[in-house]
């Protein structure tokens, strides 16, 4: 597979991102909640019957309380494998034919064994890149980031291979797709004020919960945004989107002629 640099910014991919979403957004958010119920408030849900608290002696003699918990873990390390193919299964499925389709959300789970172990592997790869520094790590996660996107065009690909084409076409692109994720922090601290502001109000453990879960809808829409924008990256990166960046001439080329 052609390792493409891409070129085009951040702001122009946005761009193309919020034109796909144009009076979609709230039909494609139900597709983000479905994931987000998943993937986030199932694995708290198990928390809070399935987790225990363990007392630790410190050097000092101080014991603390530990809560331990281990129904999700085993959740999220067997399914966000299958949930991640099936979110982007969905939003490729919207880029590419316009299609809203929710089912494709738990179409990951066809290839249940495929999913996770590509989510095993590249966990392990990141972890063990992430021993050497915290940087290392980093620059991992943005090496088989695209990992996930090829498993879905190439189902016949082992997870080896998926990770070996995404390490390939992120040569000379990491920096990019790094600077088009830090081009949403702003977005991502205006949605986080409300559970930030009014959560630390609440302290029932259910309550949190559910004032959590309404108070996240902001940071979901702003999910949805960072995630289409990722697949415009994906198809950029895979030659699928061939993007002519506007002259300043053309709109006066188009006015003269």
């Amino acid at each position: 597979m052609e390792n493409r640099i891409i070129t085009e910014s951040a702001k122009k991919m946005r761009e193309i991102a919020r034109t796909a979403l144009q009076g979609k957004w709230k039909a494609m958010f139900i597709g983000i909640l479905i994931y987000y119920v998943f993937s986030g408030v199932i694995p708290a849900v198990l928390d809070m019957f399935f987790s225990s608290v363990q007392y630790v002696t410190l050097a000092t003699g101080d014991v603390i309380p530990m809560e331990v918990t281990y129904a999700s873990p085993v959740y999220s390390f067997i399914l966000s494998g299958p949930l991640m193919l099936g979110i982007l299964m969905f939003l490729l499925a919207f880029f590419r034919k316009h299609t809203i389709d929710y089912a494709l959300t738990f179409e990951g789970f066809s290839m249940l064994g495929k999913g996770f172990l590509l989510f095993l592997v590249y966990s392990v790869r990141i972890f063990l890149w992430s021993l050497l520094f915290v940087i290392p790590g980093l620059i991992a996660a943005f090496r088989y980031s695209q990992a996930f996107y090829l498993r879905i065009d190439h189902p016949e690909w082992t997870a080896n291979q998926c990770l070996a084409a995404s390490s390939r076409l992120m040569k000379g692109n990491k920096m990019k797709l790094l600077g088009m994720n830090l081009s949403f922090i702003g977005w991502y601290i205006l949605a986080t004020l409300p559970a930030t502001i009014i959560g630390a109000f609440v302290t029932a453990e259910v309550a949190t919960l559910v004032v959590t879960i309404v108070l996240s809808i902001p940071v979901l829409f702003v999910d949805l945004y960072l995630m289409m924008t990722e697949t415009v990256f994906y198809e950029i990166l895979v030659g699928n989107l061939i993007v002519r960046e506007q002259s300043p001439f053309d709109e006066f080329n188009s006015n003269q002629f």
